[in-house]
């Protein structure tokens, strides 16, 4: 259990300094929150703990300060003095005060075994860089590292450390651990935390190392001390398999080892500085949010998802705005489907904490629970949008799908509107999670109505948006007739993993994207479909090739030599990482985990090079031509797809249901941590076994068949 308090004007109770009304167990994790340094510079902090060890932050706005969390080994009081130091090297003294620690000495955590590379040389050469490098025996899950000066050393003013998971070959930054300007420890032991990050190497490098007694460069430390951690995602797979898939979902899952500008995973945050981030709290992610944050234990997280969600506006119709406090998106638009991920999001997250007082809590604009909130949103979706025909239709005339509309979701760039692909297939999918939702609160003839609706939606959708020249399925229809197919390659692959394609359609999608078959005229095709690699380009015909285009020029110009032409701009040529979850899912639906392991081994393939932190420009100078960082942390849900592809675990009415797809070659996949109904699990799915064991909430089922973990605790075959 965590206790959090915050300096000065503390939470639990406490108010004005820490003091000794601050207790906490040996043993017990301690949330620990500095005052922010304030003013107009970034910072970084540095805790001194009063037990010999200080901890270091990433930088970020000087307005902001994070959770740090610490466990003492020992009793006593300890007193804890923080500061902060900005990026010109002011350092800033903040108010501390003291801790007191009761309970008996715990055991410290023995250090990971690891071979040191020989100390650095000293050289007249200042900019030479210098490194210390530890090696493990095998891939390693670490929680920090611990730093410490040799006697009459100094400490370097500048450092930052290095992963790699191959031994050397290839070293990554994390984001996280580069500071400059540190202040001399003295004696003490710098902690860094590193968050479970796999590793097969570390190294601590210096781009000026510290002025030793000579008048020579010199990086002189004690050998680098590395604790254990656990891995979340283990798998009977090639190590650096394993470890680059836990590594991408540090980066883009829960954003660990990134610089968060807020000191705060979620949106928003601001450059020069670009990472992977948690979430974001507009309702376009209220799906994706719940997906990668609900069964996480992040206590900060779900109570800002909560109150984001009650937060969201909605007319007297139904209709949904797209953030906290407007109905449009960026002052330009209104969005029809988020009605649809409203629904889905919100049924996701209470079918994954199963807390009754979630749906009754009230807008504070309107007093209307969130529960009348998701059913008005349904209502809107069947009656105002036609929906109950089995095909919904956006009325609002600003959004006709036609070449003069305004863009109507998450690809903003474009025209969606009238009868959308995009909206249709979210608004197929929130009839699942309605009736999921509606039957988890003993409504099971509303629930039977939401689920026939399905076969009729999937019907029409087949029927109006297939493009039987292409063998995709188009955009959108307009309101005037005009039909739109750019090979929108997410429009595709968000059908298929859904379901609503029809399975031959599935396999015409995926013979197109693979290559298999050509569309005549399209700007790209063949390999150029995957040109970047880690996921499809978003479009496969040119937004500039028709005319009049379909493209939303509130955004830019799109045509040769402009900032929008095809190939330059994440929307128009350009891609989105999330949409390879899609893939994945698409493949894994299609043609089995195989096939889908061989697009994941490409991914993680580019992942090991460069950890994805990729943001190329344009020669404009506008880096959204590839859409993996910042403001894009559904990026996350890539990694992600150890849970919902492979292990096969999602939420539904009655329970948590866990379907394993193990790729052929594996003979397991686990999560160590995954929290549903307010409990602790740990899940694994493996070969061998004929029926479920469950010991306490360590849980096994067999690799084959489907099977449903009930709140309470009980494994069945479902």
């Amino acid at each position: 259990m965590k206790k959090h308090f915050w300096i000065a004007g503390l939470c639990c109770g406490l108010v004005a300094g820490l003091s000794s009304a601050a207790t906490v167990q040996t043993g017990q994790e301690f949330v620990y929150k500095p005052v922010p340094a304030g003013g107009p510079e970034m910072v970084w902090y540095l805790v001194d703990w009063g037990d010999g060890t200080v901890t270091p932050t990433w930088h970020g706005l000087a307005a902001f300060s994070p959770e740090m969390p610490k466990v003492w080994s020992r009793p006593g009081t300890f007193k804890i003095q923080p500061q902060a130091i900005t990026v010109s090297g002011k350092n800033i003294p903040l108010k501390g005060g003291s801790v007191t620690v009761a309970g008996a000495a715990v055991k410290n955590p023995v250090p990971l075994p690891a071979k040191s590379s020989d100390a650095p040389q000293a050289t007249e050469e200042p900019r030479q860089p210098q490194s210390y490098t530890i090696h493990f025996d095998r891939i390693e899950p670490v929680d920090r590292l611990e730093l410490a000066k040799e006697s009459g050393a100094a400490f370097p003013d500048n450092f930052c450390v290095e992963v790699s998971t191959d031994g050397g070959k290839v070293w990554n930054d994390i984001p996280a651990a580069a500071y400059s300007h540190f202040p001399d420890p003295g004696n003490k032991k710098v902690c860094i935390p590193l968050h479970g990050l796999s590793a097969s190497d570390l190294r601590v490098t210096s781009y000026k190392p510290p002025v030793n007694a000579g008048g020579k460069y010199e990086l002189r430390m004690k050998e680098p001390v590395a604790f254990g951690g656990e891995k979340l995602f283990s798998m009977d797979a090639n190590p650096l398999l394993e470890a680059d898939w836990n590594n991408m979902w540090l980066t883009y899952g829960s954003a660990a080892n990134e610089v968060l500008h807020n000191f705060d995973p979620w949106w928003p945050t601001d450059r020069p500085d670009e990472g992977g981030l948690l979430g974001i709290g507009s309702t376009i992610w209220a799906h994706w949010n719940a997906m990668k944050v609900s069964w996480l234990n992040d206590p900060a997280s779900k109570k800002y998802y909560e109150e984001c969600v009650n937060a969201y506006p909605q007319d007297e119709r139904g209709l949904m705005g797209v953030a906290p406090g407007t109905f449009y998106h960026l002052d330009h638009s209104k969005h029809h489907v988020t009605p649809a991920i409203f629904i889905s999001g919100i049924s996701h997250w209470y079918l994954m904490h199963r807390d009754p007082a979630f749906l009754q809590t009230k807008d504070a604009k309107t007093g209307a629970t969130l529960i009348e909130k998701v059913r008005k949103a349904m209502k809107f979706q069947l009656e105002d949008m036609d929906g109950k025909t089995g095909l919904m239709t956006i009325h609002d005339p600003q959004n006709d799908g036609t070449a003069t509309g305004l863009g109507g979701n998450y690809w903003d760039g474009w025209r969606f509107g009238y009868r959308s692909a995009y909206c249709n297939n979210e608004f197929y999918i929130s009839l699942y999670w309605m009736a999921q939702l509606e039957t988890a609160l003993g409504n099971a003839d509303k629930a039977a109505e939401y689920m026939a609706l399905r076969p009729l939606v999937k019907q029409r959708y087949n029927e109006v948006f297939w493009n039987e020249e292409t063998g995709r399925f188009i955009g959108c229809e307009g309101k005037d007739g005009s039909r739109h197919d750019y090979g929108f390659t997410f429009v595709n692959l968000q059908a298929v993993a859904s379901g609503v394609a029809t399975d031959e359609h599935a396999k015409k999608i995926l013979q197109w994207l693979d290559g298999e078959r050509i569309v005549k005229g399209d700007t790209s095709t063949g390999a150029d479909i995957y040109y970047w690699k880690v996921s499809p380009r978003c479009n496969t015909l040119a937004a500039e090739a028709i005319k009049p285009s379909f493209w939303d020029n509130w955004t830019m110009e799109v045509g040769p030599g402009t900032i929008g032409e095809y190939g330059k701009q994440i929307q128009n040529g350009g891609h989105i990482f999330y949409v390879s979850h899609y893939d994945l899912m698409s493949r894994l639906r299609t043609t089995g985990i195989d096939a889908a392991m061989k697009r994941m081994d490409v991914i993680l393939d580019e992942f090991h090079k460069d950890q994805l932190h990729r943001k190329p420009s344009n020669e404009f100078g506008i880096t959204h031509v590839e859409g993996i960082l910042r403001e894009f942390p559904e990026s996350g849900l890539v990694p992600l797809f150890m849970l919902t592809g492979i292990m096969g675990i999602e939420p539904e009415a009655t329970g948590l249901r866990i379907e394993p797809s193990l790729p052929t070659a594996w003979n397991y996949a686990a999560v160590t941590e995954y929290w549903f109904a307010g409990k602790k699990y740990s899940i694994r799915a493996a070969r061998g076994l004929k029926q479920p064991e469950v010991n306490g909430t360590a849980i096994k089922v067999p690799a084959e068949g489907r099977w449903l973990l009930k709140p309470e605790g009980e494994v069945i075959k479902w």
